[in-house]
């Protein structure tokens, strides 16, 4: 029962400095990228056209390093990026770091190396949220996307066995999609499929910006892709996407991007060595390493960075989901975000067919 007191007072303490850090502005996301290398080979990523060896990675004690960092600078949510994070051995261990550091550590997956020991070890670690990367509603399209006959049918199963394995109705399981110019369409059906499952859905704007990848942005003059999420939004509920997001999305698709970008001061990218830039646009711009330098001398660099370069070549959730509760109405943006976290009843097993 202790454990169970002491549990809870962590999580409402790094709930309280979460909403502290949306009120005041801080770094409030920091994404980890773990390791480079994947199992897929994606048509909209670029990393596994290159060899990655487990030894360029962080070390245990180096995520301890960026841990105590982090909690310097008040950073809560740290999302474990790759390449595909399940793919280090040692990623219950990387997440338990975190968690004892107080943050709230969420990763995106492709569901590939999930099944039921590893979805059990992954929340006893203290994984707070995980999504699993689902880009069509019929598995041939999505296994064309990814590179590998069976992706589709393994994420389904990883999201059952992830949501299965939840200890609490707090810890989220959410399918996610990349928004591009062929699966606007296939949105609600994405989100049906997470209904029958029991978990919730989230989307992401394409971005093709680092690298040599194709521009993929929905190119519908006669159709308000905004209007459409809006919708869907409003008819159902595990459509968890901040309104505030899917607002700038016409714009977004029209121009590129959304303009001020404000990464370098709400969120950072942190890479498999620490090396710190802004964002994964500019993984070739770092302004330091968190391993190895001070920590104050690297956030003033990243808020010098962002004052110089008024970057307006995205609207990715990451960088979305930051800026987006910053934006007027502010308190629309914190009831949907409590919303989205408020405790969601697991769903009796099923199994997909």
């Amino acid at each position: 029962m202790l454990s169970e007191i002491q549990r809870e007072v962590h999580y409402q303490y790094r709930s309280l400095r979460l909403a502290l850090g949306f009120a005041t502005g801080r770094f409030i996301h920091a994404n980890l990228q773990v390791t480079y290398r994947c199992n897929f080979a994606c048509q909209i990523c670029d990393f596994w056209k290159e060899s990655h060896c487990r030894e360029e990675e962080m070390s245990l004690a180096d995520v301890r390093v960026i841990g105590r960092k982090l909690n310097q600078l008040g950073t809560l949510i740290v999302s474990l990026a790759g390449g595909e994070p399940l793919i280090r051995e040692d990623l219950c261990g990387i997440i338990r770091i975190l968690n004892d550091a107080g943050h709230f550590p969420i990763l995106i997956t492709n569901g590939w190396y999930v099944n039921e020991t590893l979805a059990k070890d992954l929340s006893q670690a203290g994984l707070q949220e995980i999504s699993v990367s689902v880009d069509y509603a019929d598995a041939a399209r999505h296994d064309k996307q990814r590179g590998l006959d069976g992706a589709w049918q393994r994420a389904m199963r990883a999201l059952e066995l992830l949501n299965r394995a939840r200890p609490d109705t707090r810890h989220r399981v959410h399918m996610i999609s990349v928004l591009m110019d062929d699966n606007l369409d296939d949105i609600e059906r994405l989100i049906q499929l997470s209904r029958d499952l029991g978990v919730t859905y989230m989307l992401s704007l394409y971005s093709w910006n680092r690298g040599a990848k194709t521009r993929r942005l929905p190119d519908l003059p006669d159709r308000s892709v905004t209007r459409h999420l809006l919708d869907l939004k409003a008819k159902y509920p595990e459509f968890i996407t901040l309104t505030s997001y899917i607002e700038q999305l016409d714009r977004a698709i029209a121009d590129g991007g959304i303009g001020n970008c404000r990464t370098g001061r709400l969120l950072m990218n942190i890479d498999t060595r620490g090396n710190v830039s802004r964002c994964t646009e500019m993984l070739d711009q770092p302004v330091g390493n968190l391993i190895t330098d001070d920590i104050t001398e690297i956030r003033d660099r990243l808020w010098q960075r962002q004052r110089e370069q008024n970057c307006a070549q995205c609207w990715t959730s990451c960088r979305g989901f930051a800026e987006s509760m910053m934006r007027p109405p502010r308190l629309r943006q914190f009831r949907e975000f409590f919303q989205s976290v408020r405790p969601h009843p697991k769903p009796a097993e099923t199994t997909h067919a």
